[in-house]
């Protein structure tokens, strides 16, 4: 993807985000960034269910910053929850390439991706 990409997913592997299957399976065609996106993800149980976090990476080539999306959402219908597929956040930040740095990415992505809220089991 980037230089950085190292950096990227050590950091996501210590907060606990996978990034599963082949390069393939999990690389998207993005929207926002218009070029490819890699997509780590991670499940909470709380009281209402299974919440899911998808969180992308993408590189805005022409405003040469990289781009990072917070998607969450409760993925599956427990007992105690009403709603099905509810989202609880779709949010994105950015850093400028040149910028990409392991303390600056720590930092943009303790401001997009907040705690899950609702108890833990």
């Amino acid at each position: 993807m980037i230089a950085g990409g190292n950096i990227i997913k050590t950091t996501m592997n210590r907060r606990g985000y996978k990034h599963r299957g082949s390069e393939d399976q999990l690389t998207i065609r993005g929207e926002y960034a218009r070029n490819l996106q890699y997509v780590f993800s991670k499940e909470t149980i709380t009281s209402d269910g299974v919440v899911v976090d998808l969180v992308y990476f993408g590189v805005d080539v022409l405003a040469e910053k990289l781009v990072m999306g917070l998607y969450r959402e409760n993925s599956k219908k427990s007992n105690k929850a009403k709603t099905e597929h509810a989202v609880y956040a779709n949010a994105a930040r950015s850093i400028g390439l040149l910028k990409l740095t392991r303390k600056s990415l720590e930092k943009e992505l303790d401001k997009l991706i907040t705690p899950v809220r609702g108890r833990l089991k």
